[in-house]
């Protein structure tokens, strides 16, 4: 995966989560594991989601 992707994540409860640079997302049925760079703290971090947890998510497209 390219460096510098944003993702967005939206919960069942209509909350939506912003994610900058992000990087080696791995997609699998049970986990949503991504690196990105905390915007607050300029410092890269790991995160890791559960699927039941997440209603949907969309990341960034590469530009052609």
């Amino acid at each position: 995966m390219d460096k510098g992707k944003t993702l967005v994540i939206w919960l069942p409860k209509g909350e939506t989560l912003y994610f900058e640079n992000v990087e080696k997302l791995e997609n699998t049925d049970s986990e949503l594991k991504f690196d990105y760079l905390g915007v607050s703290t300029g410092k890269m971090r790991s995160a890791i989601f559960n699927q039941i947890n997440i209603a949907g998510f969309a990341l960034e497209k590469k530009e052609n």
